[in-house]
């Protein structure tokens, strides 16, 4: 504990004595791994700082000139704390020593303990002997002796570091994992640290030695050097090693480059380069290799070539309302990108866009491309979207109670060895809310839109069911619609619930199925909750619902404590039927459209469950079921899903199919953790699609080992069913 302040007599604000930052400071600058080297700055030359202190005796010594401190001295400046039995200064000498039992406290906790500490030129240079760090978050560092240079260089000698915190019931025992070097160099202007002779020990027992180890400094953020190396095993590859190295540029730019190893394929080069300019940011991802080329796999025919992917992406601010972004995705063949693990999609998305945001109004210029890797994708048909403009406009609320909007939205869409579509549409729209004294909710809407397509080599689209007539069409439609939702609620026993039905009328005139308008944009939808009380059912502008309909439904809640239920079910009628527009399986052809239902659970964070149904109108037969469900709380969490839908729509990804998917989560300690998925396809003959499992190691602060084994089922090309393997391993607090 620190004793009363000494009378005025003992405090000093002194000039040379208590250049006190110089003194605390050492730690800083000779503890390299740990120490805040903002904190190791020399005071200024003029500058008279403060220090207070207390000691059992303060005296000159008349032999030597020294300025003593001795016998339970304690020392406070600028956060930090030195106790130490003696403490001597020389002026003429320009020295300063600690001794006996020195302890300094740094403000952020950390804590140095060592037998003497001694400063010299102009107390910025000096030596700390047996010194023995303990830092607030419980990593360690030991040296037999350690030595700055006024110039700021450092070194210490015979040095043993380790993140890992001392065990509260064996605080001298050996750390998980420790780095020994019999050197140890601070750059303190490339702000990195160099060992020599260095062992790397797990549980105390040697695994490695290096003759030279390098990494940055704590305060060194940006810095370049090897990562963390991935090992992994795949049917495709065999045994592939991953050592990436960055190259830090400058403060707002880096490289990485992987080369990465197999086994049984011809090596691969990644490179990674990010950089911030003064509007924004962007990164350029790619690699290359040569080996064998999936044509070989599709013709018979053996060919070597060159291989290779480039992922890009950015964004960019142009004054106050203006923004733009990118993403370039492309690779020289289909199945390159999934055989080396860069990424699983079967559809490689390209898009630049720009925005603009004006109070109520928005402006879109966007260029979409795609490039699909599927084996029934044909590039030549692949639509191209080129360019595809869209505006909007909002209007302040108080327009007949409600609010306008205007929109306009532009297409063009290119196939180079297809069917050209363009089209333009233009829609405004008046929407009012409005409760009644009775507390029924009524929005009010009405709706005027027109289009006008514009259809080229019409003989040719990429789905022969959604080709149509060429040449130019021009349609409209208005509508009026009314939505009332009567909310009734209970609050009985401290158990909050409503039940809310919902009814929607609207009126349209019948539109019918125009020969000359493709459907582009809403090939894929169906009936389900989220949709039902939509007045634009169809996610994009190229097929609507005409004729009138009424729509009807309930909704039910209960919120009781850390039980909350959420439940709706409805169905809508047509007065005539859209089957020459949509398909039976969407559930909206007939004029009595398929029930839907949703329902969702929650207690506390145990148990999650989700559910959506679509049934057959005629029989309530299921067409469509997914439950989800989560189980457990955070340390042995359970996530489970079954989906099966049977609806005899014969689009792609649209088609019938009935799978399971399970992964769990179990954290048998607090550092071991077990983990586990599987997707598994029920229909015909079940059998699973993709499993994983592994065991994960995280220690809060200096290891993380995992390994992971992953099967998988499918196959496409050169893209085989098989069995992979991935090591993990990162050792923490090495810059």
């Amino acid at each position: 504990m620190l004793r009363p302040r000494p009378p005025a007599a003992a405090r000093r604000e002194s000039p040379p004595l208590f250049r006190a930052r110089c003194l605390f400071s050492l730690v800083a600058l000779l503890l390299l791994p740990a120490m805040p080297m903002a904190a190791a700055e020399t005071a200024d030359q003029g500058q008279k700082v403060e220090v207070v202190f207390s000691a059992d005796q303060a005296f000159t010594d008349p032999e030597t000139g020294d300025l003593v401190l001795r016998g339970h001295v304690v020392m406070i400046h600028d956060g930090y704390l030195l106790e130490a039995g003696e403490v001597r200064y020389n002026e003429k000498k320009d020295t300063a020593i600690a001794d006996a039992g020195v302890r300094i406290t740094n403000p952020d906790g950390a804590v140095l303990r060592a037998t003497r500490v001694e400063l010299h030129d102009s107390l910025r240079a000096g030596i700390i002997e047996n010194a023995h760090l303990i830092l607030e978050n419980g990593a360690r560092l030991a040296a037999r002796r350690g030595e700055r240079q006024a110039g700021g260089e450092s070194t210490l000698e015979r040095v043993v570091y380790s993140p890992c915190p001392a065990c509260a019931e064996d605080p001298d025992g050996t750390p998980l994992w420790r780095i020994r070097a019999l050197k140890v160099e601070h750059d303190k202007k490339g702000r990195r640290l160099r060992y020599q002779n260095v062992y790397f020990d797990i549980l105390g027992v040697p695994v490695a030695w290096l003759p030279y180890f390098s990494h940055p400094d704590p305060t060194n953020t940006h810095a370049s050097g090897f990562l963390v190396p991935e090992i992994r095993t795949s049917e495709e590859l065999g045994f592939v090693v991953e050592l990436p190295y960055t190259w830090a540029i400058s403060p707002s730019s880096d490289l990485t480059i992987t080369p990465i190893l197999t086994t049984s394929e011809s090596p691969a080069l990644a490179t990674l380069y990010r950089q911030y300019v003064r509007n924004g940011r962007f990164e350029i991802a790619g690699s290359v290799t040569h080996g064998d080329l999936p044509s070989g796999v599709l013709t018979g025919r053996k060919e070597k070539g060159f291989r290779g992917h480039i992922f890009s992406s950015g964004r960019f601010l142009h004054g106050a309302n203006w923004q733009s972004t990118y993403q370039v995705e492309f690779t020289g063949d289909d199945t390159y990108p999934r055989v080396y693990d860069f990424s699983d999609a079967d559809t490689f998305v390209n898009d630049y866009k720009l925005e603009g945001f004006f109070d109520r109004s928005y402006v879109r210029g966007e260029l979409l491309g795609f490039q699909g890797l599927r084996i029934e994708d044909r590039a030549g048909l692949t639509a191209q979207a080129l360019p595809w403009i869209d505006a909007s406009f909002v209007s302040a609320p108080g327009v007949l109670g409600g609010t306008v909007s205007a929109r306009f939205n532009s297409i063009q869409i290119v196939r180079t060895d297809g069917a050209d579509t363009r089209r333009a549409s233009t829609r405004v729209e008046w929407e009012a809310p409005f409760i009644t004294p009775l507390g029924q909710r009524i929005v009010l809407d009405a709706t005027l839109r027109g289009d006008v397509y514009d259809v080229r080599d019409a003989g040719r689209f990429d789905d022969p069911r959604f080709a149509v007539d060429g040449g130019t069409t021009v349609r409209g439609f208005a509508r009026a619609a009314a939505t009332l939702s009567w909310p009734f609620i209970s609050t009985r026993g401290g158990v909050s619930q409503t039940i809310e039905p919902i009814i929607q009328l609207v009126a349209m005139p019948k539109g019918g199925k125009l020969r000359r308008i493709p459907n582009e944009d809403s090939r894929t939808f169906e009936i389900n909750a989220g949709n039902l009380f939509a007045l634009d059912r169809a996610p994009g502008y190229d097929i609507w619902e005409s004729g009138s309909r009424a729509t009807y439904g309930l909704r039910y809640g209960l919120a009781s404590g850390d039980f909350t239920l959420d439940a709706l079910a409805g169905q809508s009628y047509r007065v005539r039927d859209e089957s020459n527009v949509l398909a039976d399986g969407t559930g909206l052809a007939d004029k009595l459209s398929d029930v839907v239902a949703a329902v969702d659970l929650d207690w506390q964070d145990w148990l999650g469950l989700s559910y959506e149904g679509q049934f057959d109108k005629d029989g309530l037969a299921p067409r469509r079921n997914e439950l989800v469900a989560r189980l457990g709380p955070d340390r042995f969490r359970v996530n489970a899903g079954y989906l099966r839908v049977k609806r005899g729509l014969e689009q792609s990804g649209r088609e019938d199919r009935e799978e399971v998917r399970f992964d769990a989560h179990w954290g048998v300690t607090e550092r071991w953790n077990v983990f586990g998925g599987l997707i598994e396809t029920l229909r015909g003959r079940a059998e699973p699609i993709e499993w994983e499992s592994g065991v994960l190691y995280r220690d809060e602060c200096c290891l993380e080992f995992g390994v992971t084994v992953r099967k998988r089922f499918t196959q496409d090309r050169d893209f085989r069913p098989g069995t992979s393997v991935i090591f993990r391993i990162r050792l923490r607090g090495l810059g």
